[in-house]
């Protein structure tokens, strides 16, 4: 018996592969929920992207803009990026350790980054699988150190400098922070003079009691969540997991 629900399983397997339709209907609740958060967190990471340029607005590929958006759209992972020395980078950390470096000289950093990221969920959530029936046949283990990741990413991002200690990215800075960084960079020292003469603060623009900007965050935090919850999906007891099982089987069949 156990070898004919297996080959009804494996035929079942090929027909749906072949007809997107019917993927849905033979997915079990949790494995839909699952592939609901890597759409959602694709969804996110395509916010960050906008909103990453418009506040970097020369840290980005304006030509590789519209190609970019279209492979995470389409759930694609056949884009890649090359480095200064014409290197190709293949795996979601070698595009972190690229977009992170501290030379001066890197062009596009917010295209290494969100790449990165995409490739990153990509992985996490198997998408080079086809189609997957039940939450067992998603990665526990995977999940749980792209959750660690992520949260390593996300200090990254709000922390990094390069070697003259400018900010890699601008996320949560508000302009008279950056401006204040660059002259105690210069200067190696501030007083209130150098904090009232700032443009921002001098032209009422911006106040020092303005709190930073916390969308970047949010949008992370919102990425970091759904991956928090596709881990409580997964991690069930056996017993749990293996009614999820049967469940499936006992549907297609």
């Amino acid at each position: 018996m156990k070898y004919i629900i297996v080959l009804v399983l494996v035929f079942f397997n090929g027909c749906i592969q072949k007809n997107s339709s019917a993927k849905k209907i033979f997915q079990t609740d949790d494995s839909s929920y699952l592939q609901s958060n890597y759409v959602n967190t694709t969804k996110l990471i395509l916010r960050y992207k906008v909103k990453l340029d418009k506040r970097n607005p020369n840290a980005y590929n304006k030509q590789f803009k519209k190609q970019l958006l279209k492979t995470i759209k389409l759930s694609q992972n056949n884009l890649f990026l090359y480095t200064k020395n014409h290197k190709k980078l293949i795996h979601y950390v070698d595009y972190f350790n690229y977009a992170f470096k501290k030379d001066l000289n890197i062009n596009n950093r917010n295209d290494y980054l969100i790449l990165g990221l995409y490739k990153l969920i990509y992985d996490i959530y198997l998408m080079n699988k086809d189609h997957k029936f039940t939450s067992y046949e998603y990665d526990l283990n995977k999940m749980k150190k792209g959750y660690i990741n992520l949260q390593i990413l996300r200090w990254k991002i709000n922390n990094s400098k390069d070697q003259n200690g400018k900010y890699l990215f601008y996320t949560w800075q508000k302009n008279w922070q950056i401006e204040l960084l660059n002259k105690y960079n210069k200067n190696k020292y501030i007083d209130y003079e150098n904090i009232k003469n700032l443009i921002y603060i001098k032209n009422k623009k911006e106040s020092i009691f303005d709190s930073s900007n916390g969308s970047f965050n949010m949008i992370l935090n919102k990425i970091i969540f759904n991956l928090e919850n596709s881990i409580s999906i997964l991690d069930m007891t056996s017993e749990e997991l293996t009614k999820e099982i049967l469940k499936g089987a006992m549907f297609i069949l």
